[in-house]
């Protein structure tokens, strides 16, 4: 090597502080440009402001946004970044010095003093031991803390106690830090060529480095080891040599970063804003692979002593601030590669204004917010387990979600709390974690109980029924203003019979409204009717065949053809009434219904997507019966299996079939005290899942290696409580122009939890009509 590596610092100020300290301001850059600011918006304590003032409230931490990644527990916990320096000051028994240090520098590896050969890298220069407070000083209280506070460093001795490089020190202290597995090495350090001048090819930077440091640099390219250089502080228009020589060479390119130093005003450092001679070197010719940080007036370890701190200024100071940054940003995202590592930093630097200029600043001045936050879009994996793989395919967050049926939705929330998954920022797949409640939205019964609602079925009907009555049958439609509500089609002998939005189940019909208490309002009005054929979708479709009073059939869809159901209806009891056969006391039901991508009308989307044709297998029966001439009883109760179809690469991976009930008893009284008062009093279960459980394969984390690994959560169905609805009605003919209706509800376990606060409502309403 033709020129010897120095230290590239300046001691700035003569006095040793315990407090911190600041500089004066000063124009650099273009007199035009303004310089702006990133949002440093996590906690930022006395440690986190020791860095010192730079009169405008800001300093290194704050002018790098760190405090927003800390907030994201980025902080370099297991991230092993390599000092190679001075060393770093130790005492007596050879062990670090520094209490600001000590718990984070890893015992000293063999051979780590690269100047005296042996293993205690002991700094008597000071300088290794500042910038080893900048990347990783602690974070325990008192004092300052560094860039990584929770980072593991690797001191190696490269530069005698002078700053000077010795022989070919600083290409073995790269050999040897990479092959103690290091993931980041800072060399603040350099050489006095300048690149573009010194030397404008690979072949020639080589001639000028020797081809011993060379190989290592690349060497450690092709093992995808990070060096972050200064860039040096000659206020050169470009970078040193041993910085920049990775513009010319593809080998080590990919993970070479340099820097260069801001003042105290955040442009580039020179003697009018903080330095007291020469200046940062410019990002110049090597703009693709440089960055900016502060470097001016950072307060950090001295040499000889524990409790006190002392300002430097260089590109010396600025590379430690991103080797830090490095580390942060490796620790926050397992998934991400070196190289990957370092151009989320180049991608997410601050540069607008006076930072746009290239030449000057490179990508701009580093940005820690910006770049452990998202970059793109983030996305969810569609159960693929390499994400660079060209098969493998993503959704956005938008496209992902499952809206439960309220039969399940208690249990559902229950076992998804607290439970965390990977979702991935298709800038560069960065992982980031997410709770899997997130995509989760919770059906629910009881949202419909409203003073509102409880009103509404028993208020007269506001709708135009329209009747025509011709030789094929009966047409009776529901109108509200200008839309259909509903309508049904009877044929002669109530053969076929087609509804839209209304069953046409003849039993149900015969007994809904619940024995004429309530209108035909959907609130509360369901409690007889086939729970698995019914979508509340608006565009629903029935269609029944009766052959006779014994036997029937019912077909259900819905107007996209998701839904489609098949029912048996054995009538073994008919009641009479003048000769005609009516809808038997006691039907038998077996059936069928098929869900298109969702189940129990539970709908998914993107990695939660269900498959093309879930099924549930139901019986039912229905009972109505005259006891007397004033009481009526009638009672409906449902079961089902239903099997869930797995779509391709959806996180729902299997499930054991879901079995589920709803059930509802009623008795109603006409003369009640009085003659034309009747009162009626229903007890419904609303649909519930007594037992079956999903498993849910949601992927949790991912490697350097760029895998996905994927987790099973298993998920128990079964709410933890029983949802039961209590209703008493009272109807009162006050004259023949009047009467008076009300109602009481009692709504226990609402959602089928016991957590749920019980509802009572109690309605009432008067219709005079004159």
């Amino acid at each position: 090597m033709k020129t010897l590596s120095k230290i590239l610092a300046i001691l700035s100020l003569p006095l040793i502080l315990s407090a911190c300290g600041g500089g004066g301001g000063g124009a650099g850059g273009a007199a035009s440009y303004t310089v702006p600011s990133c949002t440093d918006s996590g906690t930022r304590d006395t440690e986190y402001l020791f860095m010192g003032s730079y009169g405008d409230g800001s300093n290194g931490l704050t002018r790098v946004c760190a405090s927003a990644a800390y907030a994201r527990d980025a902080t370099g916990d297991g991230i092993k970044v390599a000092v190679l320096d001075t060393g770093i000051t130790v005492n007596g028994s050879n062990a670090v010095f520094h209490t600001e240090l000590d718990a984070n520098v890893t015992s000293f590896t063999s051979g780590s003093d690269l100047i005296g050969t042996d293993n205690v890298p002991n700094d008597e220069n000071g300088h290794g031991s500042h910038v080893a407070g900048i990347i990783a000083g602690e974070n325990n209280g008192s004092g300052y803390h560094g860039v990584a506070y929770d980072a593991t460093l690797y001191i190696y001795k490269v530069l005698n106690d002078s700053g000077s490089s010795v022989g070919n020190s600083v290409a073995s202290g790269i050999t040897k830090a990479r092959g103690d597995g290091v993931d980041i090495m800072n060399l603040s350090l350099g050489d006095s060529g300048v690149i573009g001048t010194t030397c404008n090819t690979a072949a020639e930077c080589e001639t000028s480095l020797g081809s011993t440091l060379y190989t290592e640099l690349e060497a450690s390219g092709d093992a995808g080891k990070i060096l972050v250089w200064a860039a040096g502080n000659a206020g050169k228009s470009s970078p040193s040599v041993m910085s920049g020589a990775a513009i010319y060479d593809d080998d080590f390119k990919e993970t070479t970063v340099i820097v260069v130093a801001s003042g105290t005003d955040g442009k580039i450092g020179t003697t009018s804003n903080g330095w007291s001679s020469g200046g940062s070197n410019k990002c110049g010719i090597a703009a693709e692979i440089c960055i900016t940080a502060p470097g001016t007036l950072l307060y950090s370890a001295l040499l000889d002593s524990n409790s006190q701190a002392t300002a430097l200024t260089g590109t010396s100071m600025a590379a430690p601030m991103v080797s830090g940054g490095l580390a942060l940003i490796k620790q926050e995202f397992s998934s991400l590669t070196n190289a990957q590592v370092v151009d989320r930093l180049f991608a997410t630097a601050t540069d607008t204004d006076e930072y746009s200029q290239g030449t000057i600043y490179g990508h701009g001045m580093m940005n820690l917010s910006a770049a452990t936050a998202a970059v793109g879009s983030l996305q969810t994996i569609g159960g693929g387990n390499l994400l660079d793989d060209s098969n493998t395919s993503y959704y956005d967050l938008v496209d992902n979600n499952f809206t439960s049926s309220a039969s399940f939705s208690n249990a559902l929330i229950n076992a998804l709390a607290g439970q965390t998954m990977q979702v991935y920022d298709s800038f560069d797949r960065a992982n980031f974690e997410t709770n899997v409640s997130s995509f989760f939205t919770s059906g629910s019964y009881t949202s419909q109980n409203t003073v509102e609602n409880h009103m509404a079925r028993l208020q007269p009907k506001n709708k135009e029924k329209v009747k025509h009555k011709n030789l094929y049958g009966n047409f009776t439609m529901e109108v509200d203003g200008n839309y259909l509500q509903s309508s049904m089609f009877q044929s002669a002998g109530d053969f076929l019979a087609l509804g839209y939005n209304q069953s046409t189940n003849s039993f149900e019909n015969a007994v809904d409204p619940l024995s004429d208490f309530f209108n035909d309002s959907n609130f509360g009005n369901n409690y007889l009717v086939n729970p698995y054929f019914h979508t509340g979708s608006g565009q629903d479709y029935f269609m029944s065949f009766n052959s006779n009073s014994s036997f029937g059939m019912d077909t259900f869809t819905n107007a996209n053809g998701n839904d489609l159901g098949l029912a048996f209806n054995l009538n073994p009891l008919s009641s009479t009434n003048s000769d005609t056969k009516n809808a038997g006391d006691l039907q038998i039901v077996l059936g069928t219904n098929y869900e298109q991508n969702k189940f129990l009308n539970s709908s998914s989307t993107g990695a939660f997507a269900t498959g093309d044709m879930s099924n549930t297998n139901f019986t039912g029966v229905k009972y109505k019966k005259n006891l007397g001439d004033d009481f009526t009883f009638v009672g409906s109760g449902f079961a089902g299996y239903t099997h869930i179809d797995k779509a391709s690469n959806s996180y729902i991976d299997k499930s054991t079939p879901l079995l589920t009930s709803t059930f509802t008893l009623g008795l109603a009284k006409s003369n009640f005290i009085k003659k034309d008062q009747r009162i009626g009093f229903f007890v419904n279960q609303p649909q519930r899942v007594e037992d079956g459980s999903l498993n849910l394969r949601v992927p949790t984390s991912s490697d350097r290696d760029r895998t996905v690994t994927y987790s099973n959560l298993n998920v128990d169905l079964e709410p933890d409580a029983r949802q039961i609805n209590y209703d008493i009605i009272f109807q009162k003919a006050v004259t023949e122009t009047s009467n008076l209706s009300a109602n009481l509800t009692h709504v226990q376990n609402g959602d089928h939890s016991n957590s749920s606060t019980n509802q009572n409502f109690i309605s009432l309403f008067y219709k005079k009509t004159f």
